[in-house]
């Protein structure tokens, strides 16, 4: 089987399952099955050696997605010399990496994750994938689930999430190359950008661009995350904060790299002794 040398410290299990991506399941101890760039394949360290199943994806490809080519502590480093507890959280999961998703995929499963829990999105990823992807599973293009419609959706189990991911699917499917953000534009205005679309608000904007965009500096923000934020960071505060306050906060705490802080953060965070390991 294809293998490439590790350059960095990775745990297969808190990258692929911890909230990035939802079409990865542990079939066998510390084997994942999964796909990329709409490949199957199934992954494993063994020894410090990334080993893969599917000779159709080169090395390149694995390095890509998981992000082994970033630098990720020198990246950090100018916020965790500043920060009490980005250290601790890099410390407990240093093979955490920072995923490079598809932006369709990763935008469609945002859109059915409302009010979800991990593992339950990652069901309705494997629905979609068995209902609309054809005898490959592949996961099912905008025009294939526009054509499905949200009665078909629903089918899928996604609930009131079908009126929206029916909605954006059929826009997508006529204009694709909305999903093209370009590089010149701030990560606000891509923000905005996406959350032209049904289904899509900040904290889903933000999901996107950071899993799916390499925009490590989007900070997304759910219920998970305020939580981490108010008892770590503002104990004594009552008044909540507003999207831009956290925007401007996390800016200053974190800088360029705050998406990344955040994936680490609310890894450690979530699942933590005593903490209940929902999104």
């Amino acid at each position: 089987m294809p293998a490439l040398q590790l350059p960095v410290p990775l745990d297969l299990a808190a990258t692929l399952l911890g909230g990035q991506s939802f079409c990865w399941n542990e079939t066998a101890p510390g084997e994942f099955a999964g796909w990329i760039r709409g490949q199957p394949v199934t992954l494993s360290v063994r020894h410090s050696r990334l080993v893969w199943d599917n000779p159709l994806l080169p090395s390149s490809a694995l390095e890509h997605y998981l992000s082994l080519d970033l630098p990720l502590d020198p990246l950090l480093f100018p916020a965790a010399s500043r920060d009490p507890w980005l250290p601790q959280a890099r410390q407990t999961h240093p093979g955490l990496r920072p995923l490079r998703e598809d932006p369709w995929e990763c935008l469609a499963n945002f859109i059915c994750s409302s009010l979800k829990q991990i593992v339950q999105i990652r069901q309705i990823n494997e629905r979609l994938r068995r209902a609309f992807g054809g005898p490959n599973r592949d996961f099912p293009s905008p025009a294939h689930l526009a054509r499905a419609g949200e009665k078909g959706l629903r089918q899928c189990q996604l609930g009131y999430r079908a009126k929206h991911l029916a909605a954006t699917a059929k826009i997508l499917a006529k204009q694709p190359e909305l999903l093209k953000i370009p590089d010149v534009w701030s990560t606000e205005r891509a923000a905005q950008h996406l959350e032209d679309l049904p289904g899509v608000g900040p904290k889903i904007s933000r999901c996107v661009l950071l899993y799916a965009y390499a925009r490590w500096d989007a900070f997304p923000v759910d219920v998970w995350v305020t939580r981490l934020l108010r008892q770590l960071y503002f104990p004594k505060r009552r008044k909540p904060l507003r999207l831009q306050d956290w925007e401007d906060w996390s800016e200053q705490q974190f800088g360029s790299t705050r998406g990344l802080a955040q994936l680490a953060l609310f890894h450690w965070y979530r699942t933590r002794p005593g903490a209940r390991a929902r999104r």
